[in-house]
């Protein structure tokens, strides 16, 4: 919105300069360099301001790892970042979330050696409140309280944030973006990061919130 609000400034601006008489090539020279910082902005101050406010991992312990579907191309890092957690010990057991992801990510936590008994999670959420809503579901009745949660960087802010409402002590655990991802898809999944930040909190979605006020669901 805001980079619609501006851009649509600047082609009014544009257009009263003009019916000044001023050339277009001195709209041109101010116009572009503003536009060039809007289009780019996602980048040079959206995805620092997701990611600053994140605590640094401390090789903290938890009751699971939880890892949140994201699509298929960043599938991956992540079962890379819950096998390196199991690893090193650092929680008895691993959830997957995410509509389409879950059943991929848990093949692929068998393939690089966790048991299957140590894995679990549901396959019907497809928004970041659902997984949050459907792994407290799952997880709390068996005592699951701590949880390192596993996503990428612009991701975790928001996430965090959601399942804590819920009761969970949660610490974030960054999943690299790959470096095969082009500059568009970073842009696109800051701003809807950013926006999504900002959407959740006007709902209320960062409050305190308890497990029992939830809907039933059959999240399995």
């Amino acid at each position: 919105m805001l980079s619609f609000l501006i851009i649509s400034g600047l082609l009014m601006r544009g257009f009263i300069l003009l019916g000044r008489g001023r050339s277009i090539k001195r709209v041109w020279s101010w116009g572009f360099p503003i536009a060039f910082l809007v289009s780019v902005s996602p980048l040079l101050i959206g995805e620092p301001l997701l990611t600053h406010f994140l605590p640094a991992y401390q090789g903290q312990t938890a009751d699971a790892v939880v890892i949140l579907g994201r699509g298929r191309s960043l599938q991956n890092s992540r079962v890379m970042a819950a096998a390196e957690l199991m690893a090193m010990d650092r929680a008895p057991q691993v959830f997957v979330s995410g509509h389409g992801d879950a059943p991929f990510l848990a093949n692929q936590l068998e393939r690089v050696g966790i048991a299957p008994s140590k894995i679990s999670g549901e396959a019907c959420s497809r928004t970041t409140e659902q997984n949050a809503k459907y792994t407290a579901q799952q997880l709390m009745p068996s005592g699951v309280r701590s949880i390192i949660l596993v996503s990428d960087p612009p991701h975790l802010l928001r996430s965090q944030l959601v399942f804590r409402s819920l009761g969970f002590d949660v610490i974030p655990y960054p999943s690299p973006l790959p470096q095969t991802l082009g500059l568009r898809y970073r842009r696109l999944l800051t701003m809807r990061e950013t926006l999504g930040l900002v959407a959740y909190g006007v709902m209320g979605r960062y409050q305190p919130r308890p497990i029992h006020s939830m809907n039933p669901t059959a999240a399995q």
